[in-house]
C-alpha cells in the first residue's frame, strides 16, 4: 500500500538507474544550495530567505517526492547548523507541495508541451509565497514570538514594529513582503536552471 502511494507522487516515466542516480544528486545539490544561499542572505543582509531558492527546481525537474525530500532536507540542516526553527519545515513542504500542484495542472492543460511554462513557475512562487505568509508568519508569531533566527528578516519586522507598534502586526507585514520577493526571487532563478537542466539533459523526461 505505501509503496503504491509513493509510486504514484514520483514521475511516471523511465526511471533507470541513471535518472535515480540524477535525482539523488540533484537534491542532495539543491539541500547545500538552499543551505548556502540562507547563508549568503545573511552576509549581504537584504531581508530574503534564500533557503528553498532550488525546492521548486527539484520538484519540477524529479517530482513531488523529491521535492519534499530537499524542502525537509533544507530545513533540518538549517535547524541543525543555523538554529532555524524546525516548525518552519512546514513553509518549504508547502513550497514543493504547491509547486507541484502548479506544475501536474500545467502538465494536464497542456499534456504535448515539453516544457513547462515560466508562467507556471511564476504562479508557483506567488503562490507558495502566500502559504509561506501564512504559515510562516503564524509560526514566527505564536511559536518563537516573531522571532525568525535569521536577522535580516527579524530586522524589517523590528523596523516595522517601530512604526506599529504591535510585534504580531509587524511579523505578518514583514513575513508578507519578505515571502513575496523571496519566492519570486527564487521562482525566477529555477526557472533558469529548469531550462538549462533540461537542455543539458535533453533526454530526461518531464515528470
Amino acid at each position: 500500500m505505501s509503496g503504491n502511494l509513493i509510486n504514484s507522487r514520483l514521475p511516471d516515466k523511465n526511471w533507470t538507474p541513471r535518472r535515480i542516480i540524477f535525482t539523488v544528486l540533484f537534491i542532495a545539490i539543491s539541500i547545500g544550495i538552499n543551505y548556502l544561499g540562507s547563508f549568503l542572505a545573511g552576509l549581504i543582509a537584504f531581508p530574503l530567505y534564500l533557503d528553498s531558492v532550488m525546492t521548486i527546481a527539484v520538484t519540477a525537474l524529479c517530482g513531488l517526492v523529491p521535492g519534499l525530500i530537499c524542502a525537509f532536507g533544507s530545513n533540518l540542516l538549517l535547524f541543525i547548523f543555523a538554529h532555524t526553527g524546525i516548525f518552519f519545515s512546514a513553509c518549504h513542504l508547502s513550497t514543493a507541495l504547491i509547486a507541484w500542484l502548479v506544475f501536474r495542472a500545467e502538465r494536464k492543460k497542456h499534456p504535448n508541451e515539453k516544457l513547462l511554462s515560466s508562467d507556471s513557475f511564476m504562479w508557483a512562487g506567488f503562490l507558495a509565497a502566500i502559504s509561506n505568509s501564512i504559515i510562516g508568519d503564524t509560526i514566527s508569531t505564536f511559536v518563537y514570538g516573531a522571532n525568525t533566527s535569521i536577522p535580516q528578516v527579524d530586522n524589517a519586522v523590528q523596523g516595522i514594529y517601530v512604526v506599529i507598534r504591535s510585534l504580531p502586526v509587524a511579523a505578518y507585514i514583514g513575513g508578507t513582503i519578505t515571502n513575496f520577493v523571496d519566492k519570486l526571487v527564487s521562482a525566477t532563478i529555477c526557472l533558469f536552471i529548469y531550462r538549462f537542466v533540461k537542455k543539458v539533459f535533453s533526454n530526461l523526461p518531464s515528470f
